[in-house]
């Protein structure tokens, strides 16, 4: 979608709209991208079934070593952001005060269905440049998950791509496996 030129928001003008309730009306998630508001388009279940499976899979596994949140911001004041990924494992304590920061984020997952092209450009690029050390981008519509680590600019260095019959582990937590063919059910 070709969004009309806008001006760019801080994240601080985010905050107030979003407290004062001004996207209330909104169907489908809002997130502040590099200072411009962009709206996703509402979830199918091809896109929800493997958030609510990932969500179980980070909960059973982690044993509350980290805080889970499922859609819910993080805040990257440098780049003026404040994305909503689907998954999020981070630095357990309870963020009343704040949203977690790049550095609190141990790993980061989006399901990529309708916003894959969003996602491995715009959302990749934005967390690399944060220093995200682990980005997992699940790819629904070919049934694999491709794992970013080690940020370097706006890239990652280290690249792979998990299909079916893998099993990946995240860094911070190698024995949680999970097994690729379980994400995407028959």
């Amino acid at each position: 979608m070709n969004w009309p030129t806008t001006i760019p928001l801080t994240v601080k003008q985010y905050e107030s709209l979003v407290e004062r309730g001004d996207f209330d009306a909104f169907t489908g998630q809002i997130e502040l991208i590099r200072g411009r508001i962009v709206h996703m388009n509402p979830q199918g279940p091809q896109h929800s079934d493997p958030i609510d499976f990932l969500s179980e899979w980070s909960f059973e596994h982690t044993k509350r070593q980290f805080t889970i949140r499922i859609e819910k911001p993080l805040l990257i004041p440098n780049a003026n952001s404040c994305p909503e990924p689907d998954i999020a494992w981070v630095t357990r304590r309870r963020y009343a005060d704040r949203h977690p920061l790049p550095d609190e984020v141990q790993l980061l997952i989006e399901v990529s269905y309708s916003s894959i092209d969003f996602d491995r450009t715009e959302k990749l690029s934005l967390y690399a440049e944060a220093g995200i050390q682990e980005y997992w981008q699940v790819d629904v519509t070919n049934g694999s998950v491709i794992v970013h680590r080690e940020p370097a600019e706006a890239s990652y260095r280290s690249v792979s791509t998990f299909a079916s019959g893998a099993r990946v582990s995240p860094i911070c937590l190698s024995d949680a496996a999970l097994e690729v063919n379980s994400l995407f059910p028959q």
